[in-house]
């Protein structure tokens, strides 16, 4: 019986497939490390080892890939704030502070890491559509901490008012662990307890 030497036996083997969530992941890593214009069939499938033909099998062109990253940063964008306001039986005081734990957690690498979000608020100042999906994303989770607040026992006006200087705060300390590598999770408790600590309507 003939060997077969490694090279034939790799040449054989079945190469992985990949699906439209390889192209979404290759897509974040992409726009993170070099913007929106770096989004680009043939350079994703030169980087995933892929023809354009297995682009185009996936997706109808460049804005179909666009529509679904966004779509794809929107549900992962949203997922800890959901949550932490969703937890079942948890009070909403700690459900708060939880939320705040997992915010101050770099995203997972393969997504991009922390340079992901900050990439799309990029992509959103240049292009409607992600500057739409941005708004809304920003809007929903503006809402979810204004509810938090509110069943905390924070008056609507408060709450609201609360919810913004939060969500600001998370922004800013977002922006300032890249930049001055500074710990987001301690300041950002701070604002939340304090905001906490305010008198709730008819408190003595």
């Amino acid at each position: 019986m003939q060997a077969v030497s490694s090279a034939e036996a790799d040449s054989n083997m079945p190469k992985l497939r990949l699906g439209p969530v390889d192209w979404v992941m290759a897509g974040f890593r992409a726009l993170a490390a070099d913007g929106p214009q770096a989004v680009r069939a043939e350079t994703l499938a030169r980087g995933l080892g892929a023809t354009k033909g297995s682009f185009y099998w996936h997706f109808k062109d460049l804005a179909a890939l666009h529509q679904a990253m966004l779509d794809a940063w929107a549900a992962l964008a949203t997922t800890a704030i959901t949550t932490a306001a969703q937890a079942a039986g948890a009070d909403p005081r700690a459900r708060l502070l939880r939320l705040v734990d997992l915010v101050s957690v770099l995203p997972e690498v393969e997504v991009a890491g922390g340079a992901l979000e900050p990439a799309i608020r990029d992509w959103g100042r240049v292009d409607p559509r992600a500057g739409a999906v941005l708004a809304r994303v920003d809007r929903h989770r503006i809402a979810a901490l204004r509810d938090l607040l509110a069943e905390a026992g924070l008056s609507p006006a408060a709450a609201e008012d609360g919810a913004v200087a939060l969500y600001g705060a998370l922004i800013g300390l977002d922006s300032l662990r890249r930049t001055a590598r500074v710990a987001m999770r301690g300041p950002l408790r701070r604002v939340a307890e304090g905001l906490l600590a305010a008198p709730t309507p008819g408190a003595a």
